[in-house]
């Protein structure tokens, strides 16, 4: 019986023991917890109760070359909810909905797109209301983890849209923080334009805010332990467009079609207009899905920007390239002739002039200024596909111009090799040449390209790299830092241009030139018009020329698509802009 207590006794101190080492080590913990750990415990429960809230910086302006502004910013809020807040208090999203008539589910919706940590806010109503404002902050208590901000937001001062040249904000995608590693989800950047080509000069360094919030996530106030960070703002640009005439070639484009005014010497553009285009306020304000896909699905598409991206035939205006062509390589003269009679027969094909009954006896000039279809098939029979390609391409065709935009398209300037992929080696016709020289078939150019070569007539060489921004600098206290030209030169022989240049300057300036209706008295307008055959409607209209004659100041590109003729519908366009011009600069 004895034995039997001992044996009870000795297990009871063993409990014991094992009792007071257990408490010791809580204690012990707790010791370690309360007194040696205090600060690393308190720097976490700071980090618990702080809420780090970015603020954008304010986006640079945008100036004309004049220093009339085309693109400010204007404070505006936002409503943003914190995805871990907002899934732990269910109760609160029917509030949330009945205050900013949201659903639900279109929050969470929200949420799942865009993704990412869940303590980072996500922005839900862009540029809201002040009376919406208002009932969200009289219930603000009541809804831990939604808050407002005050963000930035493009607004346009100026009476010009430009809508394609300037560009659109938009929220970054997964994609855009998969290329760029220093966005955050619920960031704006810019998607197209300048907006995009010059978003990291635009965009400033975004700052940050610390705010106090207790333990369901209401802001309590400032955390004045931890400084807010400023946000730095973007720099300004200075464009090379002068306000005043991109107004009025927005004003002269009805239909669908493209306006380029553009300094013959440095690529300047003073104006870019596309039509139809688009409300650069709508996206400041907040696109909806279903805007924008009514937007990217017009037919009529008014998103693509028509100086740089539309790739159509040029027509007659082609005819400068095969006469530089034909002169450079001396396979014509300014003397020699040829007879229309209305007509040029090609094997069992006819090819006809647009005029019926011909231009009569026919010289480089006179086709140029008469537009003769006849001479121009003939002669470019005489050029053929290599030296036409090889030409081309020398005067910036079949290739971008290297323009300060994104997704510009480089055209089409058929070689051998690829009209022997497209119809078999050698089974394309010398008829395809004919229609080659008069800027039909296969052959697709832009605007802008259609700029550059007119600057390469206009100043007897020069072939300029187009640039819209033209300086950059960090505040209004600063100076403009002037952005480099670029320029190339292409020698071709001094008679080429004088050639080309007098059936320009006839072709505006004298009885029976196609281009009359873009005459302006004393500045000695040099153009020239296209035609441009359409099989899926009427025909494309075209003009480009330069002025003045001596010492050019603009270059001036039209394009009416399914415009009909180009001397009936595109010169008189670019007269419009020529005497407009006159009168700026006497």
């Amino acid at each position: 019986m004895k034995a039997l207590d001992s044996v009870r006794d000795r297990q009871v101190r063993i409990i014991n023991l094992f009792i007071i080492g257990a408490f010791g080590l809580l204690l012990l913990r707790f010791f370690q917890l309360q007194v040696l750990g205090v600060s690393e415990y308190r720097a976490w429960s700071d980090r618990n109760s702080v809420r780090q809230i970015s603020v954008p910086a304010n986006r640079g302006k945008l100036y004309d070359r004049t220093g009339h502004i085309l693109v400010d910013n204007r404070p505006s809020y936002s409503l943003f909810v914190i995805p871990f807040e907002y899934n732990r208090n269910p109760v609160d999203a029917d509030l949330l909905d009945d205050l900013i008539g949201m659903s639900p589910a279109n929050i969470e919706s929200r949420i799942l797109e865009v993704g990412g940590n869940p303590f980072t806010p996500v922005r839900i109503i862009r540029d809201m209301d002040f009376e919406t404002l208002s009932t969200v902050e009289e219930n603000r208590l009541d809804l831990p983890g939604v808050f407002f901000q005050i963000e930035p937001v493009r607004t346009y001062p100026s009476e010009v849209s430009a809508s394609h040249v300037l560009g659109y904000l938009g929220e970054v995608t997964r994609k855009d923080i998969r290329m760029h590693g220093n966005l955050r989800q619920g960031e704006i950047i810019g998607k197209n334009g300048l907006e995009r080509r010059y978003d990291g000069l635009l965009r400033g360094v975004k700052g940050y805010q610390y705010m106090e919030v207790d333990v369901r996530g209401r802001e309590v106030g400032n955390f004045g332990k931890r400084r807010d960070l400023l946000p730095v703002t973007g720099y300004d640009l200075s464009l090379t467009l002068d306000h005043e005439i991109q107004r009025l070639a927005e004003s002269l484009l009805k239909g669908a079609g493209a306006v380029v005014v553009m300094d013959p010497f440095n690529g300047d553009i003073l104006a870019m207009a596309s039509k139809p285009d688009y409300s650069l306020e709508s996206f400041a304000r907040g696109m909806t899905p279903d805007s924008w896909d009514a937007l990217r699905t017009d037919p009529k598409r008014p998103l693509l920007n028509r100086p740089v991206q539309a790739q159509i035939p040029p027509g007659s205006t082609w005819k400068l390239v095969t006469a530089a062509a034909a002169l450079e390589n001396e396979l014509v003269s300014a003397k020699d002739t040829i007879f229309c009679e209305g007509y040029f027969r090609l094997g069992s094909r006819i090819y006809q002039c647009w005029r019926p009954f011909g231009h009569g006896s026919v010289d480089i000039i006179k086709g140029l200024k008469e537009s003769c279809n006849v001479f121009f098939y003939q002669l470019g029979l005489r050029v053929g596909v290599e030296l036409m390609e090889k030409t081309g391409r020398r005067i910036g065709m079949g290739r971008i111009s290297q323009i300060d935009l994104d997704e510009e398209a480089p055209g089409l300037l058929p070689d051998e090799k690829y009209l022997d992929q497209k119809y078999g080696e050698k089974g394309w016709t010398r008829g395809l040449m004919a229609n080659m020289a008069v800027g039909q078939g296969d052959l697709l150019v832009t605007p802008i390209q259609m700029a550059r070569l007119t600057a390469f007539i206009a100043t007897k060489g020069v072939l300029p790299v187009p640039r819209i921004v033209k300086a950059w600098r960090r505040n209004a206290l600063e100076t403009w830092t002037n952005i480099e030209i670029q320029t190339s030169h292409v020698m071709f022989r001094h008679d080429v241009f004088s050639t080309l240049e007098e059936g320009m300057l006839r072709a505006v300036n004298e009885s029976g030139g196609t281009a009359t209706a873009s005459r302006v008295p004393g500045w000695d307008v040099c153009g020239k018009t296209g035609t441009a055959e359409n099989p899926q409607g009427a025909p494309h209209a075209w003009f480009v020329g330069y002025a003045p004659r001596k010492n050019p100041r603009a270059v001036v590109v039209v394009l009416l698509e399914n415009g009909g003729s180009g001397g009936i519908a595109a010169a008189p366009v670019a007269g419009r802009l020529f005497r407009k011009m006159a009168e700026k600069w006497p």
